[in-house]
């Protein structure tokens, strides 16, 4: 470096020698806009430049004391952990011929704080100034050097640091504020493999203590497992996971069997074990994510033994927000206790029509099996569909509650019988059909419309349509265009192509309820988008349904539920081939009480008394409205 600046001050002696030689042969001028060869702008942006490069022995060339300047900046650095320095300076203020003062701002990028801006004045100093090499006065520019160039309050012997400070994340709670997702403590009955000396017989002790609080325990179940690990070269195997209340009662009996441990844990779970299992799994990471906290930092002067010194900036770490899931925990367990003693796969799924809130999203353990189908499991929906088939005809002109309409036992078109179940009723009004499901009177009508009618219809209850809902992914099913009298008959009663979901069948309730298609939503805040908005529904379909569906219960299918308060449903079986051949059905029951539709699904149910006992069930144990 010595070297070099020799190199540099030779040649400056060489010009000025040639410029005295050409000032006697005549005058020149210099450049109007050339600055002084003095001026310190140049060298504070050499410095700057070197600097952000993370090039600290080049820029610490530019200090009066080049050694500790740069055994300081790399260690800030490091400090720290920057990924990036950005440094601006403003006006040089020269203070005397052989001095200068510019402010710095001092902009790094820290992992944790991410920009942390500030300014720090510098003091600039010109060195040998009568050397003879730096213009009028000669020298060259170096910075006041102390640790103070890098922060205003770092001293000597320190360096600069930054903190984390953990945010809490705000809570997951219920549409009643009660916490839905809390810190739980769980015991796992785990088998110590090679601690087991007869298996049968710990298999049948263990399935005898754990059956009742978990059903899938068996003994058959417990041996295959333990089977399955050895074979895997496990050393243990879990049977099974119980709640604290669980586990408490049944602690001393599980600990006297040889071999087996009870670790526990704290988890992160839902009130009850199961509870809306089938949203829980895909809403609750949503919601965290929502619920997070912002992080807060300290950038901190540490002395050489480590300790903190001072805080020299902050920003407060943020609290997560609240998360409200509309779930509520009254109708959820309400409708989990009605499902559970149902063999076949069974659902229940209730939204809210006044805001389209999601009440609750139940399965039994069999369809929990076959995945979330309470939201995505397409089935044709039988009579149900006839909400639907009513509202095209109505808006077609075809019906009103009190139009007569026939209905036979069976009817006939293209080589094909429509039947009732084993009924035939004349002539009726069209609430009469409706309400006891006349399978012959919706074909003839449907039969009568456009091709388009029950889909378009359809549409104005959310079928069809595609749902982009926080925290859950649902289906609505899909009504097909009718290019037949026989494709617009068999739809018309919910037969032929009709699919529908659980979820589709609740938000077609819903609609009902209230007139129009509410947004279903299960998280508050979060926006529910669809692809194309529902149709409005024409006032005349909006009070002719709710009378039709009201005399389903009052003198109809769904007489049972009569005593359940003021309830409005529609129940439907629908006919399938299953794998071995048979014609099965399955049972539905839709409706409303005051604020909360539902609908109800037994896959294979083969009849709707038995999906109306489960909404009786399910009725009963909520307050009447």
């Amino acid at each position: 470096m010595v070297r070099r600046w020799r190199r540099l001050f030779g040649s400056i002696t060489v010009l000025i020698a040639l410029a005295m030689l050409a000032s006697c042969t005549g005058p020149t001028a210099a450049p109007p806009d050339a600055a002084p060869a003095s001026d310190p702008a140049a060298t504070i942006a050499q410095f700057v430049a070197d600097w952000q490069a993370g090039r600290t022995q080049d820029s610490s060339a530019w200090t009066t004391d080049p050694s500790a300047a740069a055994q300081l900046m790399s260690t800030v650095m490091a400090d720290l952990k920057a990924t990036n320095l950005k440094i601006s300076t403003g006006r040089v203020d020269r203070t005397s011929p052989s001095a200068a003062t510019v402010t710095a701002t001092m902009t790094w990028t820290l992992p944790v704080a991410g920009a942390w801006t500030y300014t720090v004045p510098w003091h600039w100093s010109l060195a040998d100034p009568g050397s003879g090499s730096g213009g009028a006065s000669g020298g060259r520019w170096l910075l006041d050097y102390s640790p103070q160039i890098i922060h205003p309050d770092l001293g000597p012997g320190q360096t600069l640091s930054v903190r984390a400070e953990p945010a809490s994340d705000g809570p997951l709670v219920d549409r009643n504020d009660a916490q839905l997702i809390a810190p739980v403590r769980v015991y796992s009955v785990v088998l110590l493999i090679t601690k087991v000396a007869d298996l049968a017989a710990t298999a049948k002790s263990l399935a005898a203590i754990l059956g009742k609080l978990d059903p899938t325990v068996t003994e058959k179940s417990i041996t295959a497992g333990v089977k399955a690990a050895k074979a895997a070269g496990q050393a243990s195997y879990t049977v099974t996971n119980l709640r604290e209340n669980d586990f408490s009662p049944v602690e001393a009996k599980l600990s006297a069997i040889d071999g087996v441990s009870l670790p526990s844990t704290m988890r992160d779970l839902p009130p009850t074990s199961g509870f809306a299992q089938a949203v829980l799994g895909t809403a609750v990471p949503v919601a965290r994510k929502l619920a997070a906290g912002k992080p807060g930092w300290r950038v901190i002067t540490v002395d050489m033994a480590g300790d903190e010194l001072q805080t020299i900036a902050q920003h407060p770490a943020v609290p997560g927000p609240k998360v409200v899931f509309t779930l509520d925990p009254t109708v959820q367990e309400a409708a989990q206790a009605a499902l559970d003693p149902i063999t076949e796969p069974a659902v229940l799924v209730a939204i809210q029509p006044s805001t389209g809130g999601i009440l609750a999203v139940a399965q039994n353990a069999a369809a929990n099996a076959d995945g979330p189908i309470a939201l995505t499991g397409r089935y044709p929906p039988g009579s149900t569909f006839k909400i639907v088939t009513a509202t095209a005809a109505i808006d077609a002109g075809l019906i009103t509650p009190t139009t007569m309409v026939a209905c036979p036992g069976e009817w006939t078109t293209n080589n094909r019988t429509i039947h009732n179940e084993g009924f035939s009723l004349g002539t009726v009004t069209a609430t009469t059909a409706f309400s006891h499901s006349c399978n012959t009177t919706f074909a003839m009508l449907a039969a009568r419309m456009a091709d388009d009618a029950l889909p378009t219809a359809a549409r104005q209850y959310g079928i069809g349509l595609d749902f982009d809902i926080a925290g859950i992914t649902t289906l609505t099913g899909a009504i097909q265009p009718g290019d037949s009298t026989l494709a617009r008959a068999e739809n018309g009663f919910g037969q032929g192509t009709d699919l529908l979901t659980p979820f589709s069948a609740a938000l077609m309730a819903a609609t009902a309820a209230t007139g129009n298609m509410p947004l279903p939503v299960l998280i508050r805040g979060t926006t529910t988008t669809v692809d194309h908005p529902a149709p409005p529904r024409s006032p005349a379909a909006q009070a002719a349904l709710k009378t039709m569906m009201r005399a389903v219960v009052t003198d109809g299918t769904a007489k049972g539920l009569k005593g359940d308060g003021e309830v409005y449903a529609k129940t439907g079986t629908a006919e399938y081939v299953d794998a071995a051949g048979q014609i099965q059905a399955h049972a539905w029951t839709v409706g409303f009480r005051g604020d909360v539709a539902f609908s109800v699904l037994i896959v294979g149910g083969n009849s709707s008394k038995r999906s109306n006992d489960i909404v009786h069930a399910f009725l009963a144990a909520l307050p009447k409205s």
